[in-house]
């Protein structure tokens, strides 16, 4: 009985321990490769699937400096849990850029959703529909938050881009500008419609 009772009190630890240690920072991005116009190439594995993802040159991955990541753990769990009810099958994103006025990206697959379940999930039209893709932009606490999802061969993947809350950003005209040269403009082609008035 009294080792049933200590394993079981070990075992409580340890799960509380990891609980206390979960972060989204995902470290295992394969090394992205320079295009002709000196912009990043990424290959996005996630699933059985990937995507080729464009970035400015300013984008970290497989690192962290916290002077750079706007979020808490608490604020990304409480942006997953607000207006999607499914969990997430896998992460297979995290970057941020090394200027403080710009973008912390994180990236979600979620396995056997659809689009529709996703705008059912959130109640209301997309700010943006892209064909194949939605977006979503609102505010969460402290933070802008601009969602876009793209539909994949067996679910959706969600890009989350957070803002820097401290920055002086009016309207978050910065922040989205940011947003919309790097998906819109350097990866137009992931998209079936055009978000070029996305604001």
């Amino acid at each position: 009985m009294r080792k049933k009772l200590i394993l079981f009190w070990t075992l409580l630890i340890v799960s509380f321990i990891m609980q206390g240690c979960k972060n989204y920072y995902y470290l295992q991005h394969t090394p992205a490769v320079n295009n002709e116009d000196g912009n990043s190439v990424h290959n996005l594995k996630f699933a059985n699937e990937s995507l080729q993802f464009i970035t400015f040159s300013d984008y970290r991955t497989n690192k962290v400096n916290e002077k750079y990541v706007f979020f808490k753990t608490k604020d990304v769990t409480h942006i997953l849990k607000a207006n999607i009810k499914k969990p997430y099958s896998e992460q297979f994103l995290f970057m941020y850029t090394n200027m403080s006025i710009y973008n912390n990206m994180l990236g979600f697959y979620y396995e056997g959703i659809s689009l529709d379940e996703v705008m059912k999930d959130y109640g209301k039209k997309p700010d943006i529909d892209l064909g194949n893709g939605i977006v979503y932009s609102y505010n969460s606490g402290k933070f802008n938050v601009v969602d876009i999802y793209r539909k994949s061969e067996h679910g959706v993947v969600r890009f989350i881009n957070i803002n820097n809350p401290d920055e002086k950003d009016p309207q978050n005209k910065k922040f989205h500008l940011e947003i919309k040269n790097l998906f819109f403009d350097l990866n137009k082609n992931l998209w079936d419609k055009n978000a070029s008035d996305f604001q």
